[in-house]
């Protein structure tokens, strides 16, 4: 049986973007996020202590290390399914499903053997403190029994992906989070806060997530079954030679993202580094409103890719990244200006020292998520072998100069924070841009176009907070609303003073019709 993503050309009856849809469901999962993030950790500080709360993200990220052996192959199946379900070519797509299916329940059986070894040994892993060995061991279980069947559930996502429902995906993502974060607060009134609870919320909102994706699995995509017969080892051969350099690239990413925390707590300790984990919330919920802005144009990048229209896919990738830099723009700008009040507002007084520590891991975002709608464009050209070489280059480098800043110049913290900076810019303003516009053939400075202006927002607006503070100490939550609100205004008009004649006039008209289409709802 042939297996090869050989099929007819896309048709026109292909089903259109949903970015609408998708954006609004992707800002109000955002939204819930967000919510639940500056409620939600200052509620586990709390209840916790810093030190034992350190160990709650700390675990996840350990825990996140065992994705490298599954990472590759799911990032193939993305492509190959995706192609083939926009081609309607049936037969390969539940092939692919199969294999990535059954390769995963395989994988997760596997993982149980290092699981357990990790469980076992996680004292070893990272510094506990003293009193929390045995409930971080049940910490470490909760999680990481949820990774497993996160990645038995993996292969069921694809649909979501592959009929552009990202909308449904995030339903999901909302009934998850309010079971995980519910639960907790529910054991801690009941019983008492331990952060044993936290693991086993953890798996519950696991499973809640691993019903609601299959039945949607079943409603999206009806033409895909499970079969062990479909299992193909000529598919998987083929999903591996792509999902390889994807590891590769993986590790570097983890290296570069992930491998902080690890850091902090094995120079620093416990303390130290749940101070660190605390603050470095805030990036992550910046990283996470990208997420949910710019993860809205894969799907559509995909698409257009498989329709072979490189001139479509060139101008929407600069369009997006534009986008995606305004919009990040204002909440990095306002991060930035308003660090200290903000820390001490949201997570206490003591927390308002480590403002430029916040600055210095937020503010080159401005940039390197603006590149988000570049990085799956490898993958769809199945040009992965160099990213991954890069990728993995990159965050050694990170681990060498954050150890390196840290320990022998003795910038502590800030040195962990820098070498992030420093290595993530590397990789999003200077490798990605042009190896994607080389793989397009396109000019090198296709998509450095843009790049200013947004830069020049975030720090306008971020410099304007530093500015407002001079003169007003912020004391309360609604002085640092209504001095956000006040540079909200400030930014909206410097973003149209940077857009072009014909970007301002096509924001008119995208306004115009959406005031219509609002009138006219038939």
């Amino acid at each position: 049986m042939s297996v090869a993503i050989a099929a007819p050309a896309v048709t026109p009856a292909a089903k259109p973007a949903r970015l609408t849809a998708n954006l609004c469901a992707n800002i109000a999962q955002l939204a819930l996020s967000l919510v639940v993030g500056v409620w939600y950790v200052p509620y586990l500080v709390r209840q916790l202590g810093p030190a034992a709360y350190g160990l709650i993200p700390l675990t996840s990220v350990i825990t996140s290390y065992m994705t490298l052996i599954t990472v590759g192959l799911e990032s193939a199946v993305g492509r190959f399914q995706t192609l083939a379900l926009t081609r309607e070519d049936h037969e390969n797509a539940n092939i692919v499903f199969n294999v990535a299916l059954w390769s995963n329940v395989a994988l997760s059986a596997l993982l149980l053997i290092p699981a357990i070894v990790a469980i076992a040994q996680a004292e070893h892993l990272i510094r506990i403190p003293p009193g929390y060995e045995t409930a971080t061991r049940w910490l470490f279980g909760g999680t990481i029994v949820a990774f497993l069947l996160n990645q038995i559930k993996t292969p069921f996502t694809v649909s979501f992906f592959c009929r552009n429902r990202i909308d449904l995906q995030n339903l999901v993502a909302a009934a998850e989070t309010l079971t995980r974060v519910g639960l907790v607060v529910v054991l801690f009134w009941v019983l008492s806060p331990r952060i044993e609870y936290v693991g086993v919320a953890i798996l519950a909102g696991t499973l809640v997530a691993l019903a609601g994706t299959v039945w949607l699995w079943k409603v999206l995509t009806p033409t895909l079954h499970i079969s062990w017969r479909l299992f193909d080892w000529k598919m998987l051969r083929e999903l591996c030679c792509t999902g390889g350099w994807v590891i590769v690239s993986q590790i570097g990413v983890m290296l570069y993202l992930n491998i902080d925390l690890v850091v902090a707590n094995r120079l620093f300790g416990a303390e130290q580094s749940g101070r660190y984990a605390a603050v470095l919330q805030l990036p992550f919920l910046l990283r996470s409103l990208s997420l949910a802005v710019g993860g809205v144009f894969a799907p559509t990048m995909f698409n257009i890719y498989a329709r072979d229209d490189i001139a479509a896919l060139v101008a929407y990738l600069r369009r997006s990244i534009k986008f995606l830099g305004l919009v990040m723009a204002l909440p990095i700008g306002l991060t930035c200006g308003f660090a200290e009040p903000l820390l001490r507002l949201w997570l206490g007084k003591s927390f308002g020292s480590l403002a430029p520590l916040l600055v210095v891991m937020s503010i080159h975002l401005c940039i390197n998520l603006a590149m988000y709608p570049l990085y799956p464009l490898s993958l769809a050209v199945n040009k992965v072998k160099t990213p991954g070489w890069v990728t993995l280059g990159v965050g050694l480098l990170n681990l060498g100069l954050a150890l390196f800043l840290a320990g022998p110049i003795g910038w502590g913290l800030y040195g962990i924070a820098a070498a992030g900076a420093i290595t993530l810019t590397i990789r999003h303003l200077l490798f990605t841009p042009l190896y994607s516009a080389h793989i397009l053939n396109q000019p090198w400075r296709t998509f450095y176009r843009g790049v200013t202006s947004f830069v020049l927002a975030t720090l306008v607006t971020a410099g304007a907070c530093r500015l407002v503070l001079a003169h007003w100490p912020i004391n309360n939550w609604l002085e640092l609303i209504l001095a956000g609100l006040a540079m909200s205004l400030l930014f909206c008009v410097v973003v149209y003073l940077v857009l072009s004649p014909a970007e301002r006039l096509e924001l008119k008209q995208t306004i115009g019709r959406r005031r219509q289409s609002a009138s006219n709802p038939a």
